[in-house]
């Protein structure tokens, strides 16, 4: 069943691409499979500035990357389409069913689904509020000026997500295993990083605690 519709949406993505002479560009890929164990409750549902949070990293993905949007999603899949359905047609989605082994197969799932002359992908997590358009806008550009390089937030003395990966890193991302995202794949070095300060990337939601710090207004600090 996961087979199928992986070559399914493959091929979808891949048949819009069809016909045209330039390239896709960037492509954004948000990360939205999580189980929420430590907060108890969908945290892709968790409201923020009258949206939940998954909406407000579309609308924030879509203000870079119009029409070229991807999630993946996995625990909690069946309520979060239906909020796409109503919310954001045009925003593409993909099942991982093995959600549970971690967020590395959600990322090698979203890159192999790409389409064929996508050149990047824009990495993003739906639980980093502090997030949005002019973030994104930024981190872009700094990638643009190399778009053959990566491109990563640092927050907290590291960087990690959101992040640019040129297609060239693809398939050494994709060989990550179980609960390990883009940060510790930067952590192992992928040549040159375009590295954009983000401070405003360094809270995310995780715990009861975090959710709580939603609703008050300097959550940033």
């Amino acid at each position: 069943m996961q087979r199928s519709w992986l070559w399914s949406l493959r091929y979808s993505l891949q048949m819009r691409d069809s016909g045209r002479n330039e390239p896709t560009g960037l492509w954004s890929l948000i990360l939205a499979a999580g189980g929420s164990r430590r907060l108890g409750m969908p945290k892709q549902l968790l409201r923020f500035r009258s949206r939940s949070l998954l909406s407000h990293t579309i609308v924030a993905a879509e203000a870079v990357t119009p029409g070229q949007v991807l999630v993946v999603l996995g625990a909690h899949a069946l309520k979060l389409r239906l909020l796409l359905r109503r919310y954001h047609p045009s925003v593409y989605t993909i099942t991982n069913s093995d959600w549970a082994e971690g967020m590395a197969g959600s990322l090698g799932i979203g890159l192999s689904v790409l389409p064929a002359r996508a050149g990047a992908a824009l990495l993003l997590v739906c639980d980093q509020p502090g997030v949005g358009a002019k973030s994104l806008r930024r981190l872009v550009h700094v990638w643009q000026n190399h778009p053959g390089q990566a491109a990563a937030a640092q927050y907290t003395g590291q960087v990690g997500v959101p992040v640019v990966l040129p297609r060239r890193l693809w398939p050494k991302a994709s060989q990550l295993s179980g609960d390990v995202g883009a940060r510790s794949f930067l952590r192992e070095g992928v040549g040159v990083l375009g590295i954009v300060p983000m401070p405003e990337a360094a809270f995310d939601v995780d715990t009861v605690r975090d959710r709580a710090r939603l609703y008050v207004r300097d959550f940033r600090r």
